[in-house]
């Protein structure tokens, strides 16, 4: 069974295949070297933190200092496991993402990167400066489909919904399923990145391999995957001070309008009924005995509200509806009666929503979503500006965050994908332009970006025209001084798959015109010689 300790064995013939036919495939999107890290003359990050920690140092023959190494020159990515306290921090995330507010900005934000053609694809594979086979990107997109589907992204939301569990959590973790004998994908099961410590070990005399410890505390759950079976996504920068996940930079400012708004509540039902002034008179009283009497009265009439941030509901002594009346029995003694009288309510005036704004301003700075995009003062947000030159900054900077954000979820199919193609091809294994270059192409919202696209495009197309124009004179002859071709490549913002598929379009073109002018010139020919053989039988 994958993923067991007991791996290595030989008689394990499902696994021993898979880890045959692997141990020959590089690492996703790196040549693991192990003389980059006896090479290296300083002490990385990772290294010094647990150097610093510890206080015993390590070895270059220690597990743990390979470990430690390939964490800084290769992984680079925030681990779940070695942060002690992620298990609470998420628990409080996961709550904290049920807020409306915070609802709407993670539903927005994965609406805006997870976007559904009709088919119910989300990304395709980029084929950008990837000079393959045809017949070799036909089975890539083959493949892409199949593993697509096995993922389960065909017939549902998933998706969307792990790029919202990634927002939320900040990590996501699978393993890669391999049939019997190692050569194909065929399933993923979702793991808990919390469980997972990355090692690094010697399995050879000069050859050193990265491998996943699942549960190592705990030796009746602990297994051990190799890189290739496990997909490893990370919202942070390993040993870097930022924020877990994305919606931890959201905590303080809801919490600071949280407060404004619940203070706002409570202000206007405390004032919504009149405040009393009780004199009691206490007589001959001890005051021991009057403080009792006091302390029995204030119990009497006083008033506990809460509010539940969860839910939103206000109660008043438990009870979740506000009392417009009371009434109040005092006895009399000896012609002393209590004297009641109303308090005006004092402080600030809560109708004024400044406060209030000022702070959902700042929730939506930190959300890092243009302000367009919520609701203006009067519920109606504000129209998409289609054109280049009248696009708002905040557009812009909120696109390029998005692109960051599906490049680090595009190794969720991207790893399976290159794995399952150097299966098919083990020469690709060897094409590191291949690990660099292979990646997704996003679907994104078609009728916002194919608008700034072509207005974008068409805008390029008249600046080229307008330099194709441009004459310098030689001799007594005037020639074009730019190069139409050199316009087009460097202006037009094409990528080179796109100037390919273009050029590829203008051929089949020019043999779809020389064939019509053969079979024009062949029926001219027929034509010319019946008309020779008709002619002596014309009479005029």
């Amino acid at each position: 069974m994958a993923g067991f300790l007991d791996y290595l064995k030989p008689n394990q013939s499902a696994l021993g295949n898979i880890l045959k036919n692997l141990g020959n495939i590089a690492k996703f999107g790196m040549q693991y070297d192990d003389m980059v890290v006896r090479n290296s003359q300083a002490i990385g990050k990772t290294e010094g933190y647990f150097f610093n920690q510890d206080g015993n140092g390590f070895t270059q023959n220690d597990a743990f200092y390979w470990t430690a190494s390939y964490q800084d020159t290769k992984v680079r990515k925030y681990i779940a496991y070695f942060d002690r306290d992620y298990i609470e921090k998420r628990n409080y995330l996961r709550k904290f993402s049920l807020n409306g507010e915070i609802e709407f900005i993670i539903d927005t934000v994965t609406d805006e990167s997870i976007t559904y053609d009709d088919r119910n694809y989300f990304a395709q594979p980029s084929f950008i400066n990837l000079d393959l086979k045809d017949k070799i990107k036909e089975e890539m997109s083959t493949n892409y489909n199949r593993l697509y589907n096995v993922f389960g992204f065909q017939n549902s939301v998933l998706a969307w919904q792990y790029f919202k569990q990634f927002l939320i959590d900040g990590f996501l973790a699978f393993e890669i399923i391999y049939d019997n004998k190692g050569r194909e994908v065929i399933g993923f099961k979702e793991l808990d990145p919390a469980s997972l410590q990355p090692i690094v070990e010697k399995v050879g005399e000069n050859e050193y391999k990265q491998f996943w410890i699942q549960y190592p505390k705990n030796p009746q759950m602990t297994r051990k995957l190799t890189n290739e079976q496990v997909i490893y996504i990370s919202y942070a920068k390993s040993n870097s001070i930022s924020r877990v996940s994305y919606i931890e930079r959201l905590v303080r400012s809801y919490n600071i309008l949280r407060i404004m708004e619940n203070s706002r509540v409570i202000w206007n039902v405390m004032n919504a009924s009149y405040r009393l002034k009780f004199i009691i008179p206490i007589g001959s009283q001890s005051p021991q005995k009057a403080m009792q009497t006091l302390g029995q009265l204030m119990s009497n009439y006083k008033e506990d509200i809460s509010i539940n941030d969860a839910s939103g509901e206000l109660t008043i002594n438990g009870k979740p509806k506000v009392q417009f009346y009371k009434n109040y029995l005092f006895p009399e003694k000896d012609g002393q009666s209590p004297t009641i009288e109303s308090l005006n309510p004092s402080g600030p005036d809560f109708n004024v929503m400044e406060n209030v704004l000022y702070f959902f301003n700042k929730l939506k700075m930190d959300s890092k979503i243009p302000y367009a995009r919520f609701a203006s003062k009067n519920g109606t947000p504000a129209n998409y500006q289609i054109s280049i030159d009248q696009l708002e900054r905040d557009e812009i900077r909120f696109e390029k965050f998005l692109r960051r954000l599906r490049s680090i979820f595009q190794e969720i199919l991207v790893k399976p994908l290159y794995l399952q193609m150097c299966l098919d091809h083990p020469e690709l294994a060897k094409d590191k332009s291949f690990k660099a270059n292979i990646g997704l192409n996003y679907y994104r919202d078609s009728e916002f970006e194919e608008m700034v696209e072509m207005s974008g495009f068409s805008k390029r197309s008249e600046f080229i025209k307008g330099l194709g124009e441009l004459k310098v004179k030689i001799g007594e002859e005037e020639k074009a001084y730019f190069d139409n071709d050199f316009l087009i490549q460097r202006f037009l913002g094409m990528n080179p798959d796109q100037i390919k598929m273009n050029q590829k379009y203008k051929e089949k073109e020019a043999k779809a015109a020389e064939k019509p002018k053969e079979g024009a010139e062949g029926e001219a020919g027929g034509e010319e010689a019946a008309g020779e053989e008709e002619a002596p039988a014309v009479t005029l």
